[in-house]
C-alpha cells in the first residue's frame, strides 16, 4: 500500500472512527422510523471516512430535532462532536464547534 502513498490504518483511529458511527447510529434508533431515518443510517453505517461522518452530523441535527427539540438534539451532537477531537484537523473542528 506506501507504493500509492497510503499508509495502514491506525488501528486506535479506526475503534474511535466506529466509536463515533456507534454513537450516531444509536442517536437514530431514538428517531421514529421514517424512509428519511433510513437513509440517515445507512448512509452512517456505510460511511467511507471520518470527514463523511463528520458531516452527517447535520443529518443528524435534523432528525432528531424534529421529535426531541433542538436542545437535546444539540445535547447529543455536541457530545458526538467530541469524539471527533484528534481525528480532524484543528482547524474543522473549531470552525464547526456546536454550542450548547
Amino acid at each position: 500500500m506506501s507504493l500509492f502513498g497510503e499508509s495502514r490504518p491506525d488501528p486506535k483511529a479506526e475503534s474511535r472512527i466506529e466509536d463515533i458511527r456507534q454513537a450516531m447510529l444509536d442517536c437514530l434508533a431514538d428517531v421514529a422510523r421514517s424512509h428519511e431515518q433510513v437513509q440517515a443510517w445507512a448512509r452512517v453505517l456505510y460511511a467511507p471516512d471520518i470527514q463523511a461522518l463528520w458531516y452527517l452530523r447535520s443529518d443528524l441535527m435534523v432528525l432528531l430535532a424534529s421529535p426531541h427539540g433542538e436542545s437535546a438534539a444539540m445535547g447529543r451532537l455536541v457530545t458526538i462532536t467530541d469524539m471527533f477531537k484528534g481525528l480532524l484537523p484543528p482547524a474543522q473542528l473549531s470552525r464547526h464547534r456546536l454550542r450548547k
